[in-house]
Formats: C-alpha cells, structure tokens, sequence
C-alpha cells in the first residue's frame, strides 16, 4: 500500500472513530423506531363476523352450535376475551374506534351524543391506501342511514353498524356506499373485490340477538351457528383464502348479563363480561388455546398491527391492552411483511 492510501485510510478510521465518540447515538438516532406491533405478522384481509348477547359458557360446548365449536377446536380460541361494556351498541363502537364515547344504550345516530366527530379505524386504513367494508343482513340496500328495517320487524339495526355513527362516513356518499347488504359479500368474494378489512353483522334472527319473530333462545343459537358456518366456508372457498395472510375473526359483542355479566379488562371497567372469540386464519395456528385476558380492544389494536395502522384511544395503551398475536401467528417462513 502506498505511503499516500495508507494515511487516508488511517485518517478515515480516525475520523470515524472520533464521530463515534462524541455522537454515540448517532446511528440509533437516524434509524427508525422499531413497529410497536411487532408480534402481529402483516395480514392482506380480516374478516370480522360480530355476534350477539351469548357469554363464553352459552357458546363453548353448547351442542346447539356444533359448526363455531368445531371451528373453536380447530383453530385458534381467546378463552379469557371481554366485551368492554353494556349494551350493544358501545361495544360495536369500541370495536372500531377503542372508545365508546361514553354510550351507554341503543340510540340511533340521530339522537343527541351519538353522531362522533371522531377517528375510526375508517380513518387509518384510507390513510394507508387500504380499504373497508361492512356487511350488513337485512340492510335494504348500500348506504342505508335508517335506523332499523324492515318496518315493524327491525332485523337490520343501526346499533350493530357502528360506521354509521361517524361523522366522515356519514356525510361522504362514497363512504355510505361501503356500508352494504350481506349479500353482497358472496360477488366481492368471487370477482375479487375484497376489502382489506370487513365487518360483518348478521341481522338480528341470526346473529343470536333475537326478536319475538325469531323463535327461542336454542332456535338462535342454531340460526346463528348455521350463519357463521355459511359465512366462513363461503370466505375459505374464496380466492382470498389463498393468497397472503387472511384472518376471519367470530366473536360476540356483549354477554347480555349472563352469568358474570360485568366482569372485564384491559382498559375496560367493570366490562361487559366473558365471551367467546375465535380466530380462523389461513396459515395461523390450529388447536391454539389463549387464555391472556382480551378484550374489543385488544382485537382493534390487533387488527391495527396486522395492517400497521397505528393506534386509537384504548389500543395506544399497550401496558393494559395486547394483541392477539398468538392466535395471529403464521406457521410459515413468508410471513407477509
């Protein structure tokens, strides 16, 4: 090496040396903060199908719901999940927004208090380019803002579509347009336009809500556990199902008071006591077992890390709040990130 390379390789070296010394953090600085929801592999779509009014006990072993217990069984189950409070409809908010404001009943968007000029998890996905959508049964047709329908016999009920109590969707038409019949789920799954987040609400004969023209409690559980068992299957026949990292999420809203009806965690107190929450995903675990305490805003900040959204409210405390990142595991090597 020549007299001349061999000192500026030496002064090289002891430059760098030096900018070591009096800026030891320079590199730490200048790399980027490491992602909070690291546990939680990428997902392409999650599927969430929103039940109602059964505690964990009335579900898991009820042989009125064979088809959720065998999917319970073969996939992931959350076996210390909680509802965030009583009744309905604060808990669909919470499941989008990791608050529910405050409500504490069923009224509609249009009554004092209950159209929220808030951030929901509609706000982070379109900021991150992707995109939403809710399926509703008995919805009479896409961008619905009535209360109930048909008349007279409220299948279709606001209180379980919690996107219509948002101030940005309320005034887009372009939004209100994402708010869609059941039915229209089955032709986004087989032409392909599926949104990277889904919310799905049986209406009230077969999401175990009830109404008088309904039937008994035994005749709901069993509509209900037909319709999740139609819809799962309809989703895992999908195109959508191969590719990528794909999540249907079952869960219920609230425990109706049954048994220990106010029990909770996770930021929510008292709660609105134990449910049951299972979790099918396409390359995730198979008879997995969670018993780490959960809650609706657990799911939301699950479904935040999934699509790297951020947080909302509740779910930037990640002290009191986790995600389901167990039960979202992928068995495989491409994780897709």
């Amino acid at each position: 090496m020549s007299p001349r390379r061999s000192w500026a390789l030496g002064l090289s070296l002891a430059l760098t040396l030096v900018a070591g010394l009096l800026s030891p953090t320079l590199a730490a600085a200048q790399a980027p903060p490491p992602f909070a929801g690291a546990d939680v592999p990428a997902y392409q779509h999650i599927f969430v199908i929103m039940m109602e009014n059964h505690s964990y006990d009335e579900i898991i072993g009820n042989s009125d719901a064979p088809e959720i217990n065998a999917l319970a069984q073969t996939y992931g189950l959350a076996t210390d999940y909680y509802a965030v409070t009583h009744p309905s409809e604060p808990n669909y908010l919470a499941s989008v927004a990791g608050t529910y404001f405050g409500i504490q009943d069923d009224a509609p968007p249009t009554a004092p208090g209950h159209t929220h000029d808030a951030p929901s998890i509609v706000d982070q996905l379109e900021a991150r380019g992707l995109t939403w959508k809710t399926y509703q049964q008995a919805l009479p047709y896409a961008g619905f803002t009535g209360a109930s329908s048909p008349p007279g016999n409220a299948l279709y009920a606001v209180k379980h579509n919690p996107f219509a109590f948002f101030a940005r969707v309320q005034g887009d038409p372009a939004e209100l347009q994402r708010m869609v019949p059941d039915t229209q789920l089955a032709a986004d799954l087989a032409g392909g336009d599926v949104p990277n987040f889904a919310y799905i609400a049986p209406d009230q004969c077969h999401d175990m809500h009830g109404l008088a023209s309904c039937g008994d409690d035994t005749t709901l559980i069993r509509q209900g556990d037909a319709y999740v068992a139609a819809t799962v299957a309809r989703i895992m026949a999908a195109p959508v199902w191969r590719r990528g990292n794909t999540a249907i999420v079952v869960t219920w809203d609230e425990n109706d008071f049954s048994t220990t009806g106010v029990t909770g965690c996770c930021d929510a107190n008292p709660g609105g006591g134990h449910v049951a929450t299972i979790v099918i995903a396409n390359h995730g675990p198979r008879g997995v077992r969670d018993a780490t305490p959960y809650n609706h805003y657990a799911l939301l900040q699950t479904v935040e890390d999934a699509f790297r959204l951020g947080c909302l409210a509740a779910t930037c405390d990640r002290a009191a709040v986790r995600p389901l990142a167990p039960l979202f595991a992928v068995g495989r090597a491409d994780r897709g990130d």
